[in-house]
This record gives C-alpha cells, structure tokens and sequence, in this order.
C-alpha cells in the first residue's frame, strides 16, 4: 500500500505542475501577443509615415524641376558641382 500511496502522490504533484505550467505558458503568449499588436501598430505608422514623406519628397522634386522658387539656386549648384566634372571629361574625349 505504500508504493500505491507513493504513486498517487507523484501524479498529483505533476498534474499540478502541469497546469500550473500551461497556466504560465498562456500568461506568457498572452502578453508576447499584445507586444506583437503594438509592434505591428508602430510598424503601420512607420509605414504610413514613409508613404507621406516619399509623397513630399516627389512634390519637391516636381516643384523643383518645373521651375519653382529654388530652382534657378538648384541648378545653379548642381551645375557648379556636376557641370565641371562633365566639361573635363567633354575635353578629354574632344582631344
């Protein structure tokens, strides 16, 4: 009797541990899932953030090559920075 007694005391101590470990599982996965809610919630604004700056960035660049405000500056700088490198190479190809 005691080795039955012995056995129905180990399985009621590991049906214990067993539930008190998928208890804990759960909690975790609980908490892993509302972390990936918010990482997905932060990712979508991210998302929609970069959507509006390429937006801007294209206005600009249309702004700009049609003439805007900034365009003669821009051209102006870009031509300086370019235009020397390109009339260099021109030579060197002419020669």
């Amino acid at each position: 009797m005691n080795e039955i007694l012995h056995a129905n005391i180990f399985f009621i101590i590991a049906s214990a541990a067993t539930v008190i470990f998928c208890i804990l599982i759960s909690f975790i996965l609980f908490h892993v899932l509302k972390i990936m809610k918010s990482l997905r919630s932060i990712v979508e604004r991210i998302e929609a953030g970069s959507e509006v700056i390429a937006e801007d960035v294209a206005q600009l660049r249309e702004h700009i090559t049609s003439g805007g405000m900034f365009s003669r500056a821009f051209q102006f700088i870009m031509g300086a920075a370019f235009g020397q490198s390109r009339s260099k190479s021109k030579r060197r190809s002419k020669d």
